[in-house]
């Protein structure tokens, strides 16, 4: 017959059992817990660097800001100049007006710089920053002096300008090259810093290889209306 000693002592070591079971079952819930991170984090791993190195020019696309071209002018003109820092005025400004010229070509095809960038076609009235038709010819008519960007212009686009990237094109990805001249020269200020001046030649070069970006054949003013 077992004494109280002996039913203490196995009493003892059946507590002592299951503080055991149950700090191994502790155990396996945190390493299940613990691989299972470890396989969303190899996912999420797997999935940007799969972004990052797909084989076409884009960039993921947000309402195609984005996307590739063409680029055509966006329909909330007021919006976007307020985006921009602007407004749309019922008329031009008379203190401050110069023009620019601006191209961009992928693979040396011509990308359009539409109409009416800047320009609420149905209400009426345009910002200070601003095309009237596709021919690349940038006006500033501004009511004060005040400085004006090439950012300004492309988020009036809603085209993504950053330094290195124009819409869905990133210099260095993809094997891509984002150049900009000015006035036939390379620039190295960020795109978005660029500040426009009277009669200034700006030119977005993308290419893809190896060769080197060449700025195109000066505009020639001469034949702006």
């Amino acid at each position: 017959m077992a004494t109280k000693t002996d039913r203490r002592e196995e009493a003892r070591r059946k507590a002592a059992d299951r503080r055991a079971e149950q700090q191994r079952s502790r155990t396996r819930r945190w390493w299940l817990l613990g691989a299972a991170v470890v396989i969303v984090l190899a996912a999420v791993t797997t999935i940007t660097v799969t972004a990052l190195t797909r084989g076409n020019d884009t960039a993921p696309t947000a309402s195609g800001v984005t996307a590739a071209p063409p680029w055509p002018a966006p329909a909330d003109a007021a919006a976007r100049a307020k985006a921009a820092g602007l407004e749309v005025a019922g008329m031009e400004g008379a203190a401050l007006h110069t023009h620019q010229h601006l191209s961009v070509s992928v693979d040396a095809k011509p990308v359009a710089v539409p109409a009416n960038i800047g320009v609420d076609v149905q209400r009426g009235g345009m910002s200070a920053l601003h095309t009237h038709d596709t021919s690349g010819i940038v006006h500033v008519e501004s009511a004060k002096v005040q400085p004006f960007t090439l950012g300004q212009l492309f988020t009036e686009w809603n085209v993504t300008l950053r330094d290195g990237q124009v819409g869905g094109y990133v210099d260095g990805r993809n094997d891509r090259h984002v150049a900009v001249f000015v006035n036939g020269t390379r620039t190295t200020t960020p795109l978005p810093d660029l500040e426009l001046q009277d009669q200034q030649d700006i030119a977005i070069v993308i290419t893809r290889g190896s060769g080197t970006p060449i700025a195109p054949a000066p505009f020639d003013w001469s034949t702006a209306s």
